[in-house]
């Protein structure tokens, strides 16, 4: 049966990028992987399109002389007859079957890292396991450390084994990012050792949004101190501040104060708190609140303020 032409086998273009041939394949991988009730043999034909594709001097003799290059470039034991997966597991090419992938939703960190965890596993055969915690807002501002007990996959010994680990969460860690531990994965037949990845989920505040390293809130001023201008306290994740607002501001004007957002992971550096400022319109006025209005309202035509 004749090969498919790679390039349509992962659905993109002979002018492709490396960025768009990575993105779908793992489309592609994800679709088409056994675990998941894909078809296996078109899941390999994937990875080898993808094996040749992604390395610049293959795809060069890929586009010159199709499925015969190897040959052609290197007297039948190049990749065009054979197997690109030859150089790995010692020549005794790619089993699907023996790289796991967790499809799970439990908030992972989504397909980089499944298949940054794809291609460790070729080369090292040892598998990396992630895990998902939840630490509250307060935690992700000033650090910590949690615990986890977990059972890791022993395949040397035939069974699991039972571990505390402790996980030292930076300050300024954000939602979804991810703390790697060096071996402390799954166990191999050989006793090497995998990573363990610590997906990070954050629990909202209800003050604060939080956009990077930028903290976003909002607050709400009458209309006469927007008029007049008015020095308003602010509360930042660092305490108190004191924000001016100058006479004349307008419905949604945006303030920064600099340095009082979150702290920049590893570094000794701070974002900034971003303030939003609304304006409350009263929808209740009594006698003399109206005749001030009324007459500031005459004043106004005459003076033209605004």
């Amino acid at each position: 049966m004749d090969k498919r032409d790679y390039y349509e086998v992962l659905g993109i273009s002979k002018g492709a990028t490396q960025d768009e041939i990575k993105k779908a394949f793992r489309k592609k991988a994800v679709e088409l992987h056994p675990d998941r009730g894909g078809d296996e043999a078109k899941f390999k034909e994937a990875n080898e399109a993808y094996e040749v594709l992604k390395d610049e001097s293959k795809r060069q003799a890929y586009d010159q002389f199709g499925h015969s290059a190897g040959a052609d470039q290197a007297g039948g034991g190049g990749y065009g007859g054979g197997n690109p997966f030859a150089g790995f597991q010692g020549g005794q090419g790619f089993d699907p079957n023996e790289i796991r992938f967790d499809f799970g939703g439990g908030g992972g960190g989504g397909i980089n890292d499944i298949f940054d965890m794809f291609f460790r596993g070729q080369q090292n055969r040892t598998r990396d396991v992630e895990v998902v915690i939840t630490i509250d807002f307060d935690d992700a501002i000033n650090g910590s450390t949690k615990e986890l007990s977990l059972r890791i996959a022993d395949h040397k010994s035939g069974g699991r084994k039972q571990e505390d680990v402790k996980i030292k969460i930076p300050a300024g860690i954000d939602n979804g990012q991810a703390i790697k531990l060096e071996g402390k994965g799954e166990i191999n037949k050989q006793g090497m050792r995998g990573d363990l990845y610590v997906r990070v989920q954050v629990r909202p505040d209800s003050r604060f949004e939080r956009d990077g390293s930028s903290i976003i809130s909002k607050i709400t001023i009458g209309m006469a101190d927007a008029a007049l201008g008015v020095n308003y306290p602010v509360e930042t994740i660092s305490g108190k501040a004191t924000l001016k607002i100058p006479a004349g501001t307008q419905p949604n004007k945006v303030f920064k104060i600099s340095g009082k957002g979150m702290p920049i992971v590893n570094t000794d550096k701070y974002g900034d708190h971003i303030v939003i400022v609304e304006i409350a319109i009263p929808t209740k006025l009594n006698t003399k609140q109206k005749e001030l209005l009324v007459e500031f309202n005459k004043s106004n035509k005459k003076h033209k303020f605004w």
